[in-house]
């Protein structure tokens, strides 16, 4: 309960306080410090690999897609993404002594999501599934995805 609580502050004083593009960039500077933090863990640096790796892919894909890119597309998909791998991950630790097909379920509904709303058409699949192949990673998604629709999809009740 004091995650969620934590959590939800946090995200109203980034939508209230940030400007255009500031959400994107304050997410990306805040992986970018748990990577280069030398007492970060391994889990902090993997998970931060990924947001980082994620924001880049969409960032980059929509610039080649588009020519240009909104602030707020930015912002609304760092936002969904951070929000959807911290739901993620708060939800396998509140389950972590759960059966082990309990937890499996769990990872397969937010892979699924992930795997589900594909946000570019025309991708290198190797680049867009890197994470899905990393054996030690915790995020096992792919960076091809429109994390607000996939966010969406894991908060639905029937899942």
């Amino acid at each position: 309960m004091k995650k969620t609580f934590l959590l939800a502050f946090f995200l109203i004083m980034i939508s209230t306080q940030i400007k255009a593009q500031e959400v994107y960039d304050y997410l990306l500077d805040k992986s970018e410090l748990v990577i280069n933090n030398t007492q970060s863990n391994a889990f902090d640096r993997k998970v931060a690999e990924f947001k980082i790796a994620a924001m880049s892919y969409f960032r980059k894909n929509i610039i080649l897609r588009d020519g240009a890119v909104s602030s707020t597309w930015l912002d609304e998909q760092a936002l969904a993404l951070n929000e959807f791998v911290t739901n993620y991950l708060m939800e396998l630790s509140q389950n972590s002594g759960a059966k082990e097909n309990d937890r499996k379920k769990i990872i397969m509904r937010y892979c699924l999501a992930s795997n589900k709303f594909p946000l570019f058409e025309k991708v290198n699949k190797k680049e867009a599934d890197a994470f899905l192949r990393d054996k030690e990673g915790y995020t096992p998604f792919t960076l091809n995805t429109d994390w607000m629709k996939a966010l969406e999809e894991t908060k639905k009740k029937d899942n």
